[in-house]
């Protein structure tokens, strides 16, 4: 009786004769590229939002007006391992927050604190008197919310950045 080799046997042949044919030595290994910033997914990014009226309030014994912008993206993850921006635009100038400027005849700073579900934001006058200048309705708020995701993501000083680096890093409209 003659051997014969079955369909299934043939085709297990074939495959490996085409992986033995196909595996060579004869390539260079490419050069390694340079690490990029590490990166986030998932930011999240307000709407300019008007800024609505603000009430007196006393933070750290300091005495200002405080705004509130509800924010349920600022969860407790956030406020553990992310970053939460905050800036403000008066015509066609964007600052990061805060933000000292003066107004009404003193100087003034605009500083923003994230809270769970809440960006406050509070100005107060640095001669320490009252009532601290409104912040105008001319202005607009905008915050960025950065999940920490990595450890490495988490060491980034995004502060340091311009508003227009991190829209462009985190493909953010302006």
């Amino acid at each position: 009786m003659k051997p014969t080799l079955k369909p299934t046997h043939l085709l297990v042949v074939m495959i490996f004769a085409a992986l033995a044919i196909s595996c060579s030595d004869d390539g260079k290994d490419g050069e390694d590229g340079l690490n990029g910033e590490p990166g986030t997914a998932n930011v999240i990014y307000s709407e300019w939002l008007a800024v609505p009226t603000g009430a007196p309030a006393t933070i750290d014994g300091t005495s200002g007006l405080l705004y509130n912008f509800a924010a349920p993206e600022i969860t407790t993850g956030i406020l553990e391992t992310g970053a939460v921006l905050a800036y403000l635009r008066f015509s066609t100038e964007t600052v990061p927050l805060p933000h000292t400027s003066r107004a009404g005849g003193t100087e003034n700073t605009i500083a923003a604190y994230p809270a769970l579900g809440n960006l406050k934001v509070f100005r107060f006058r640095h001669d320490g008197g009252t009532p601290a200048v409104p912040i105008s309705s001319l202005v607009t708020i905008r915050y960025i919310i950065i999940p920490g995701g990595t450890p490495a993501a988490r060491q980034v000083n995004y502060r340091n950045k311009s508003y227009e680096e991190i829209c462009a890093l985190f493909g953010i409209p302006e």
